[in-house]
């Protein structure tokens, strides 16, 4: 899987990123990695409330300029259903699917989430 890039071959802006997101947020797979809800219990998310976030949370949206990011990362700010502000580490990326023809298929990734208490 590979960052989304833009026609000149750059990995997207935030501005970009940001559009991307909130375009295919409702319609693109979601791919919840583990550590985002298992090696942290204590943070309180489950798998389908960091699905939820990112479906259907509003919040802001940022470039992950952290020394440990990962490349082409982005942070997203919503609020959970108790309207605490939770930090979500997500990458946005383009997926050959096979099938019919070659086929792109958008996809969300959240890595990492916190919850700012």
């Amino acid at each position: 899987m590979q960052p989304i890039y833009d026609i000149v071959g750059l990995r997207m802006g935030l501005t970009q990123g940001r559009n991307a997101f909130f375009k295919i947020r409702d319609r693109c797979r979601i791919l919840v990695k583990s550590h985002a809800f298992k090696d942290y219990p204590e943070r309180g998310f489950s798998q389908l409330e960091l699905m939820r976030l990112v479906k259907i949370g509003s919040g802001r949206f940022t470039e992950n300029n952290s020394d440990v990011a990962l490349k082409g990362s982005y942070l997203f700010y919503p609020k959970d259903e108790d309207g605490i502000e939770c930090k979500l580490v997500i990458l946005i990326q383009e997926v050959e699917v096979e099938g019919e023809g070659c086929s792109q298929q958008e996809t969300v990734i959240v890595c990492s989430a916190y919850r700012e208490r």
